[in-house]
C-alpha cells in the first residue's frame, strides 16, 4: 500500500497543531502568575509602610491542587483579600472553596465580599458559615479598622448588587443607586485617613471615586476572558465588548482601582491571552 508523502506530512502538522494548542491552552487556564504591584500615596500611615496585600477573585470553585495556596504563602502577606465568586453558583462545590481557605488561612486574616455568583447562589448561607468557621472576615456592607502598631487604615467592603436581584433580573438591573447609597452608608461615619473598598463590580469606578475611597479591589470582568494585543479584553459582563476596566490599576484623581483578571471560569470555559492571576499590592 502507497502513502502521499504530502499526505502524511499534513497529518503529522495537524496533530503537532493540536497536541501544541492543547498544552497552550490547559496552560493559559491553569498557569498561574502573579502580578506585583507597587503602590504610594502620601495618606498610608508609616507603620503601613511594605505592608503587603494578596487579592485573590473570581475562583469559581476552581482546584489548583495546591499550587494557587503555595503561591500565596511565598508572598507572606499582611493580608489576603477576595473580591467575590469564590464559589459558582452554576456548580457549587462549596468543599473546594472551603479546603483552599483552609490551606490559607494560617497565612493572613482573610477578608471577603460577596460576587454576584455568592448572592444568586441557594447555597450562599452555608458558605457564610463554613468561612466565618475558618475565621474568614466577611465585610458585605460594612466597615472596619485595620491597625499596625499605632496606625490604622480603614477597609470596608460592598455586598454585590445581585443581593437585591434574581437570575433572571441581574443583567439587565441598573446597580448605580445601590452602590451609591452603600458608599454613603460606608463613608458617613469613617475616620481613617486612608480608605480601601472591596467590590466585586469595576464598572463602578465613577461611583467609587467619587465617594472618596483610595484604593479600590475589584474583579468580575475575568480579564476580558480573551484578550488581543493593543485591544485589551474582549468582553465583560456589566461592560460588554471591548470593557474599560479588566487588568490592572486605573486611577482617577485621588482614587485608584485594582481589577484582578481572576483565576478561575464561568460559562466560557477558556481563557486566551489570560492566564489566572494572583495579585499582590505592597505599599
Amino acid at each position: 500500500m502507497k502513502f502521499n508523502p504530502k499526505i502524511i506530512k499534513m497529518i503529522i502538522i495537524f496533530i503537532f497543531v493540536i497536541i501544541t494548542l492543547i498544552i497552550f491552552f490547559r496552560w493559559q487556564n491553569n498557569g498561574v502568575g502573579a502580578t506585583n504591584y507597587k503602590y504610594t500615596n502620601s495618606k498610608i500611615p508609616k507603620n503601613f509602610n511594605g505592608y503587603k496585600i494578596v487579592q485573590i477573585s473570581d475562583l469559581h470553585n476552581k482546584d489548583f491542587n495546591g499550587i494557587l495556596s503555595e503561591k500565596i504563602k511565598k508572598v507572606n502577606p499582611n493580608i489576603i483579600v477576595i473580591t467575590g465568586d469564590l464559589i459558582d453558583r452554576r456548580n457549587t462545590k462549596i468543599d473546594v472553596a472551603t479546603e483552599f481557605i483552609e490551606e490559607i488561612n494560617t497565612v493572613a486574616p482573610i477578608y471577603y465580599v460577596s460576587g454576584n455568583h455568592e448572592q444568586l447562589s441557594t447555597e450562599y448561607n452555608t458558605l457564610q458559615e463554613e468561612l466565618k468557621s475558618l475565621n474568614v472576615q466577611i465585610i458585605d456592607n460594612s466597615y472596619i479598622e485595620l491597625n499596625e502598631g499605632t496606625d490604622k487604615i480603614g477597609l470596608m467592603g460592598i455586598a454585590d448588587p445581585a443581593i437585591q436581584q434574581n437570575e433572571h433580573t441581574y443583567l439587565w438591573s441598573d446597580d448605580t443607586e445601590y452602590i451609591k447609597n452603600n458608599l454613603e452608608k460606608l463613608t458617613k461615619n469613617i475616620n481613617t485617613d486612608f480608605n480601601i473598598l472591596l467590590s466585586h463590580r469595576p464598572e463602578q469606578f465613577s461611583l467609587y471615586q467619587k465617594s472618596g475611597v483610595d484604593l479600590v479591589f475589584s474583579g468580575h470582568a475575568h480579564g476580558g476572558q480573551i484578550r488581543l494585543p493593543i485591544i485589551g479584553g474582549v468582553v465583560a459582563p456589566g461592560q460588554g465588548l471591548f470593557p474599560k476596566y479588566t487588568n490592572g490599576i486605573y486611577s482617577d484623581r485621588e482614587t485608584s482601582m485594582v481589577v484582578s483578571r481572576g483565576l478561575g471560569n464561568s460559562i466560557f470555559p477558556l481563557r486566551i491571552f489570560n492566564r489566572p492571576e494572583v495579585v499582590i499590592v505592597t505599599f
